[in-house]
């Protein structure tokens, strides 16, 4: 926002250099600077043109006959809004506008003596339509440096946090230069005299609107404003337009307070603040058709869109030279509803910039009633009937602030009586008790101060921080404690680290394509206000972000991937922290030998079974050995080397080869291996929390049991081979764990051969280790043993012979 601090002057009695303002603005939290309202021309004088006709050999060009009131001057100008009689700055022979240096210059046959000025070249304004026309009672011959300030007005631009709406006036920057300074602020009351007729009817249709005030004013005349208004708007970085829409935009700036002037006329029916239908349409003031949605707020009447409520007008309802009665708006809208609205339409405007931070509910009428009398003092007219709703007033909060807490806070005291004094320049108001003071919040900053800490920061703030002492820190004995679910973390992170995989980080929002490539659901979580369209879903895997991460780095020709990621997945309840895996190419890079018949090769190529040793040792690292694989369905997966694992009984993740169909499309190797591992739960509501108890490896290596020491064995074990002849339907994992459950004599099973017999049958080989604790067992214990455990398997498996 950009403020003169000539204004600011007028509601208080200061004379403080405006650099040594802009440092204790800063210095209290409002981000401040100072620069001079445009640029000195020197050799420019104001004119009056006093004729107008067209070039003779350019179309586009005009000459102008003006005079400064001693000399006449010939200028050929483009500038489309220049008239006989308009009064406009002229710059001379030798002026220098921005890096031009004026002198006569032909214009085909015409020679031009000088140059018309825009608020553009004058430096004031970063573009503009035409020349700079000043008002009638400006006379020819007078200095523009001197009648614009031109290099001499001080203007404060400031930057706010977005807390601090209150400041975005020249009301709210004076009370916070007042109350810095410990100057009282002065405040001229409107006097105005509504007659107390009835109006169109309005109605609040939204709980989105929290205040509406409408005004008739009828009789109004519609012409430029006074030029001491045009020039305040101009040094605020505004463009005049009218002298009615000039004062609206005069009140936001002095108050705070949009307010938005429609053409009483224009409007059929009532008013209608309410919420917009499906694609909805407005042709808005700045000329560009925009489609609404139902989120977005309007004002309507009983057949058309007049505004975007808090952001922008309507072209079908705005103030023009036609207009003689107005109904001027004053309203408080969500701030959240109109920040919505405005970044989705990218359209941001003075109205929308301060509603988005906030605005003082209570000073609406007041802001209001000086429009009103300005515009009835400016544009004649008379104000004929009023409607004010506000179905919620405001109720000022009450908020303690102790003694003991500003010392904690701030490291210095600031007593109860002082605390009183500083929060009352704020325009605060304040009472002292016990340990304290209590303070009403008002309206203007009920968007900034809810807590007690929020009022130790005004008055640590005012009475300035750089009072405070050096101390040395106390430090804890006790160091920081990291989180059992970091330490986890750290812990797989380091595993797969040591085990030369590289980590990878990458965007937690990906795109369908991916998805449909893959055959598996697309997520849905999407994101509205996607930037990219490749980044506008949320994932709920890491293998889409992985793929995209071996894609691009076959595009570098880098086809030896060992890669992992720890990271989040997302679902509609619930949040995941999975660590995914993906391998291709070589796992060991080497060389390959060869000397006539003998040859040999140090590479080493990634598969299904080295991939899977990884992650065995991951689990058993973890203290997991009781783990299992079954075959998994995943779509995007090859069914015969894929797998889904199982710990302790709960499915914990998978692994497998990439489908080479899914392969093809994607244009990667066909030998890609993936993995991901099901980490933490992680809920958005606290009562959730107990429901990801399942299936993470987090809450199992939390539970797992301590480890027990067993003895090293004493006696030798005795080694049998069996072959089975079983269904094909049988699943040999679960005939592994038959055999290793049949006798407490059986110490290790590990099957070394599988083949198919026919399409039916199949044969599974065996090495199994028997072993007593108390002795050696004998061959014919051996046999005995053997015998019975054939016979229960008889009883699991049916058709299960013993194959010899």
């Amino acid at each position: 926002m950009r403020v003169p601090y000539s204004w600011i002057k007028e509601f208080l009695d200061i004379d403080i250099p405006a650099e040594d303002v802009a440092k204790r603005l800063n210095e209290t939290g409002i981000e401040t600077v100072v620069e001079k309202f445009g640029k000195k021309v020197e050799n420019s004088v104001v004119v009056r043109i006093t004729a107008v006709k067209k070039h003779p050999e350019r179309d586009k060009l005009l000459i102008c006959e003006a005079t400064d009131g001693k000399r006449k001057y010939q200028i050929v100008t483009a500038a489309k809004n220049v008239f006989e009689g308009a009064k406009v700055i002229l710059a001379k022979e030798g002026a220098k506008v921005k890096d031009l240096t004026i002198k006569p210059v032909k214009f085909g046959s015409v020679l031009s003596e000088g140059m018309f000025l825009s608020l553009e070249e004058l430096g004031i304004s970063e573009k503009a339509e035409g020349v700079f026309i000043l008002p009638e009672d400006v006379k020819e011959g007078e200095d523009p440096n001197r009648l614009l300030g031109l290099g001499e007005d001080d203007i404060f631009e400031i930057e706010i946090t977005p807390n601090r709406g209150d400041a975005l006036s020249v009301r709210g920057l004076s009370r916070e230069i007042g109350a810095v300074f410990g100057i009282k602020r002065k405040e001229k009351l409107p006097v105005v005299s509504i007659a107390q007729e009835e109006i169109p009817e309005i109605e609040l249709l939204t709980e989105k609107v929290y205040r509406y005030r409408g005004v008739i004013i009828k009789g109004v005349t519609v012409k430029p404003s006074p030029f001491d208004i045009q020039l305040k708007l101009i040094k605020s970085g505004q463009n005049p337009i009218n002298n009615i829409v000039d004062i609206t935009n005069y009140i936001l700036i002095q108050e705070g307070q949009p307010l938005h002037a429609f053409d009483l006329k224009k409007i059929e029916g009532g008013i209608k603040v309410r919420k917009a239908k499906e694609g909805e349409k407005i042709i808005t003031l700045d000329g560009e058709e925009r489609s609404l949605k139902p989120e977005d707020i309007v004002i309507s009447d009983s057949s058309k869109v007049l505004a975007i409520a808090g952001i922008i007008g309507g072209e079908n309802s705005k103030v023009d030279e036609s207009t003689t009665d107005i109904l001027l708006e004053a309203a408080v809208f969500d701030n959240i509803a109109v920040r919505k609205t405005s970044k989705r339409l990218a359209l941001t405007t003075e109205s929308s910039y301060r509603f988005e931070r906030g605005v003082d509910i209570e000073n609406l009428p007041n802001a209001q009633d000086k429009a009103i009398e300005l515009i009835t003092e400016l544009a004649g007219g008379e104000a004929f009937g009023e409607k004010d709703i506000y179905p919620d007033p405001y109720k000022p909060k009450e908020i303690k602030l102790r003694e003991k807490t500003t010392k904690r806070i701030l490291g210095f005291s600031i007593p109860k009586e002082k605390a009183k004094q500083l929060l009352e320049r704020l325009e605060i108001p304040t009472q002292i008790v016990e340990d304290g003071t209590v303070s009403k919040i008002p309206a203007f900053r009920s968007f900034d101060l809810e807590r007690e800490i929020d009022l130790v920061e005004e008055v640590g703030r005012l009475e300035g921080l750089n009072i405070a002492k050096e101390t040395f820190p106390k430090i804890p004995v006790e160091s920081f404690r990291k989180s059992e679910e970091f330490l986890f973390e750290l812990r797989t992170r380091d595993f797969f680290k040591d085990n030369g995989f590289d980590e990878v980080v990458t965007y937690t929002f990906v795109d369908e394509e991916i998805y449909n490539i893959l055959g598996i659901p697309v997520p849905p979580i999407k994101i509205k206000n996607y930037l990219l369209k490749t980044q506008s879903i949320m994932r709920d895997n890491l293998a889409v972000s992985l793929i995209k991460t071996l894609i691009h780095n076959l595009r570098f020709q880098n086809r030896d991937i060992k890669i992992f990621e720890i990271s989040s997945v997302f679902f509609e309840k619930h949040e995941e922290i999975r660590a995914g895996l993906l391998v291709t190419g070589k796992a060991v890079k080497g060389f390959k030998f060869t000397k006539g018949k003998r040859s040999f090769s140090t590479q080493i190529s990634w598969d299904f079974l080295k991939l899977k040793g990884v992650i065995e040792s991951y689990l058993k690292m973890l203290g997991f050995f009781d783990f299992q694989l079954k075959p998994s369905e995943k779509p995007f997966l090859n069914p015969y080397e894929s797998a889904e694992i199982f710990v302790e009984g709960q499915n914990v993740g998978y692994l497998g080869k990439i489908h080479p169909k899914k392969a093809d499309i994607l244009e990667i190797p066909k030998d890609v291996y993936i993995s991901e591992l099901k980490l933490r739960y992680v809920p958005r509501e606290l009562s959730d929390a107990a429901k990801g108890k399942e299936g993470y490896l987090f809450n199992l290596f939390k539970n797992r049991p301590s480890p027990v020491f067993k003895e090293l064995p004493k006696f030798p074990v005795v080694k049998r081979d069996i072959a089975f002849e079983v269904d094909e339907s049988v699943q040999v994992d679960k005939l592994l764990k038959a055999v290793k459950e049949s006798s407490r004599y059986i110490d290790s099973v590990e099957l070394f051969d599988v083949y198919y017999i026919d399409e039916k049958r199949k044969s599974v080989a065996v090495s199994v280790d028997f072993r007593a604790e108390d002795r050696s067992l004998s061959d014919e214990e051996v046999n005995s043993i053997v015998e019975e455990l054939i016979e229960s398997l008889r009883e699991k498996f049916e058709g299960l012979k013993l194959r010899t």
